[in-house]
Order: structure tokens, then C-alpha cells, then sequence
């Protein structure tokens, strides 16, 4: 669904495009297979999400995440996540994607169409407006969605750079589809994807 709405953007910038699948053990598969087969800077992963902030629905901005994290890797309660930790081991669930002075964080800041977020990146989407809240909370996001430190984690073992783009469709939390708006978030996707490309060194 989301790579045939940037489908026509990516190949006239002659970027080749691959559906990662759902969830973070199919996009860790599916990006890595991928780098195991092609010599290449950066990968984008665009795709739609939920918001944990109201503000965040409608409007004309598509959002770079500017940090990824698996937001419940570890011990989760009704209400809390705690981090598992394993000595002598790190265990690798954060991930800064966009450092503030480099040329995305200047070029996305200047626009009026692309916005930075802090995002998390989850195996279950959020059922409920509390779970929504201790993530948002406890992990300073803003957008949920299910790949993004999963696409983050085999980009950095190939020293690959990863890019990822996010269109809202929806609060995290609610489970009413009728509220959701997904044909607008994948325009804002196309939009956003066309408006990145630019910046990007494309050869």
C-alpha cells in the first residue's frame, strides 16, 4: 500500500524500491537481504503512522525521524516498560538518525512541507490511549510505527545511512478505523518522499 503511493516519485529519481513488510523481524530480514545484494549510501523508509499528539494529525507536513527506538523491547505492564539489561552485553534499541548541523536536519528544518520527530518503533501498535501515553512518555516520542529501529539496526551494521519518512493516518491508541485517514496520509507521503529526494545526492 504505502510503496505504491511513492512508487511513481521513486522511479522517476530512479530509486528502486522494496515492500520491508510488518513489523521489525520481517524489515530487519528484508533490509538486510537487501544489503547483502546492493552497494548503496543511505536506504529511505517511508511509510504511514500514528501520532501520540493530537496536533500532530492533518495538516500538510510528513515527519524524518530524527531518533528510532524499540520502545517495548523488554518488560511491559499495563502500565510501564522497563528495559531489559544483560551485563557485559549492550543491548542496541536506540538510534539517532538525524544529528542537529547536518545537511537533512537543515534541509528538513527550512521546509514548509517536513517536520523532525522522535519516533518509536513497536511489535504491537497501541490498543489503548494509556498504552499510547507510557510510551510517549516514557521513550519522549511522538510517532509510533512497527519498522523503523528494526530498518535503523541493519543500516548500522552495513554503515549504512537510514532515512526514514512518516506520513500520520492516526492517533496511536485509537482503534476506530472510521477516524483514521489513510488515503490523506499516503498523499502526504508522495508529497513528503518528492520534497526529500531533493535533498539527497542522488547519482
Amino acid at each position: 500500500m504505502e510503496l505504491d503511493a511513492v512508487m511513481d516519485v521513486a522511479q522517476g529519481a530512479g530509486v528502486p524500491g522494496f515492500v520491508t513488510g510488518l513489523g521489525p523481524a520481517s524489515t530487519a530480514h528484508s533490509v538486510t537481504r537487501f544489503l547483502e545484494n546492493n552497494s548503496v549510501s543511505f536506504i529511505i523508509l517511508a511509510g504511514i503512522a500514528g501520532a501520540y499528539r493530537p496536533e500532530l494529525l492533518g495538516g500538510n507536513r510528513a515527519f524524518v525521524a530524527k531518533s528510532e527506538v524499540f520502545a517495548d523491547l523488554g518488560r511491559c505492564s499495563h502500565n510501564s516498560i522497563e528495559p531489559i539489561k544483560l551485563a557485559e552485553q549492550e543491548v542496541k534499541e536506540y538510534f539517532r538518525l538525524v544529528e542537529e548541523g547536518d545537511e537533512i536536519h537543515t534541509f528538513v528544518t527550512a521546509s514548509h512541507g517536513l517536520a523532525l520527530a522522535n519516533m518509536a518503533t513497536v511489535s504491537c501498535s497501541s490498543g489503548t490511549f494509556e498504552r499510547a501515553r507510557t510510551i510517549a512518555e516514557g521513550f519522549d516520542v511522538e510517532i509510533e510505527n512497527m519498522e523503523g529501529a528494526a530498518a535503523a539496526l541493519s543500516c548500522a551494521a552495513y554503515d549504512v545511512r537510514l532515512i526514514e519518512l512518516r506520513a500520520v493516518s492516526n492517533l496511536a491508541g485509537e482503534t476506530d478505523k472510521s477516524k483514521w485517514d489513510i488515503p490523506g496520509a499516503l498523499g502526504q507521503l508522495s508529497k513528503g518522499l518528492r520534497e526529500l529526494l531533493v535533498a539527497l545526492p542522488l547519482r
